[in-house]
């Protein structure tokens, strides 16, 4: 359900209108209107409130219901305008989860040191990190650049110098997923998925099959950065 309301409100092309509606809210952009606007409960009906920030620091509350431009309330903080919507919330009697209030995230670009951002993308949680990192629930209106700012050249190097994750072809080969290891001087891979593999390769060239498995590694981290 949440899904789909995230969907519709920030996939679909509302052209005009949703200039118009940014613009009352002080923004050029509905994109940048967007990324100050932060979901906090929907309805049984599947509309859904926001908060957004505005470019003077007030907040202004809003439902995404009917057509755009909808109708807004300004409040002077943050917190007046999520007590506002807090006492909707109670008064409509809608389940606790409904209540799915979004934090702001930090202001540009997040400071995260860049041996930490590639171990990530190598062998950790992107998404985990990300909404860690900038305060939120979940990535559907935010953006991984603003966590992971690394190039792939330098996730390249990196790697080759201190390595990479082992692979569980080393434990299981039988385990789902990427697997990669090296043998009789050669760099084989291949993915396993409902016990089949497929997409099997071999790399007589170390470098490019380091480079293959690296590239890999990070792509399935799932930011689409890469």
């Amino acid at each position: 359900m949440i899904g789909k309301i995230f969907k519709k409100l920030f996939s679909r092309d509302y052209g005009l209108s949703a200039t118009d509606f940014a613009s009352l809210l002080g923004y050029k952009t509905w994109k940048e209107a967007q990324k100050n606007t932060y979901a906090i409960f929907f309805t049984q009906a599947d509309d859904c409130w926001f908060a957004t920030e505005l470019p003077d620091g007030q907040w202004a509350t809003w439902k995404e219901e009917g057509e755009m431009p909808y109708p807004f309330t300004v409040f002077a903080t943050r917190n007046e305008a999520i007590e506002h919507l807090r006492v909707m919330f109670i008064k409509s009697a809608l389940p606790e989860r409904n209540w799915i209030e979004e934090t702001p995230k930090k202001k540009g670009k997040a400071l995260v040191d860049k041996e930490t951002q590639i171990q990530i993308l190598l062998s950790g949680n992107a998404l985990q990190f990300a909404c860690e990192t900038l305060g939120v629930k979940d990535m559907r209106i935010r953006e991984y650049a603003e966590v992971f700012t690394v190039s792939m050249e330098e996730v390249y190097d990196y790697a080759l110098k201190h390595g990479f994750p082992q692979s569980d072809s080393m434990k299981n080969p039988l385990i789902e997923g990427f697997h990669y290891y090296e043998k009789d001087g050669k760099w084989h891979t291949f993915f396993r998925e409902r016990g089949q593999t497929f997409d099997e390769k071999n790399f007589d060239d170390k470098e490019l099959g380091k480079r293959y498995i690296i590239k890999t590694l990070v792509q399935l981290s799932g930011t689409g950065l890469y």
